[in-house]
């Protein structure tokens, strides 16, 4: 979906809020027709001004979150027994991790993480030596 289609469908409700907002206070006398054109066109104003800061967000449609990326290379502490399945620390997080060559990791020692497969890490054992990222 397209980032102004996305922030269109978006701003709907807000839409519909004001436009309620709006008919009921003309209903009630409160204000007039020129003060009721007057809010709405702000108020699509502002969704146009803003349009431009939101773009980029809406922009992402990466289904694999922006931190995963971030913890390939990096190095933490192996804290279950990585048998198939277990639990790292990198960077004061928990993640669930898998060895990247199928062997077994013991809990305790360093890892580095060489990819993912979704939101599960791969890891391998590494020493002191080759610990580039901490």
């Amino acid at each position: 979906m397209k980032p102004l289609t996305r922030y269109t469908l978006l701003q709907f409700l807000g839409w519909a809020l004001v436009l309620l907002v709006v008919l009921v206070l003309l209903r009630w006398g409160w204000i007039n027709t020129t003060a009721a054109w007057i809010v709405v066109v702000l108020w699509l104003a502002k969704d146009v001004l803003l349009y431009p800061l939101y773009r980029s967000a809406l922009a992402v449609e990466s289904a694999v979150s922006p931190g995963v990326e971030a913890m390939v290379g990096r190095v933490g502490n192996c804290r279950t027994e990585v048998n198939g399945r277990g639990m790292i620390e990198v960077q004061g997080e928990r993640w669930l991790a898998r060895s990247a060559d199928g062997t077994r990791i013991t809990p305790g020692l360093r890892v580095q993480v060489v990819g993912h497969d979704g939101m599960i890490l791969q890891v391998r054992v590494v020493d002191e030596a080759t610990a580039t990222k901490a």
